[in-house]
């Protein structure tokens, strides 16, 4: 499987109109043959930079898969 990074950087790209960024990623990891806790642990290190610099998830996103 593909490094986080480019799994965000993917769903970032591959985001529908009105689409979660929640959605977008679960997808993205499901065609790349990841797992449903690989999913987990990403959502979870957006969410807590997306509280602890109080971003939304798709900036949080953005920041991540730039870093």
């Amino acid at each position: 499987m593909k490094p986080d990074r480019e799994l965000l950087a993917e769903a970032l790209k591959d985001l529908h109109k009105g689409e979660t960024v929640e959605r977008a990623l679960g997808r993205v990891v499901r065609r790349n043959g990841g797992t449903y806790e690989e999913y987990v642990r990403i959502m979870a290190d957006v969410r807590e930079l997306a509280v602890k610099e109080k971003l939304t998830s798709v900036d949080a996103t953005r920041r991540l898969a730039q870093s």
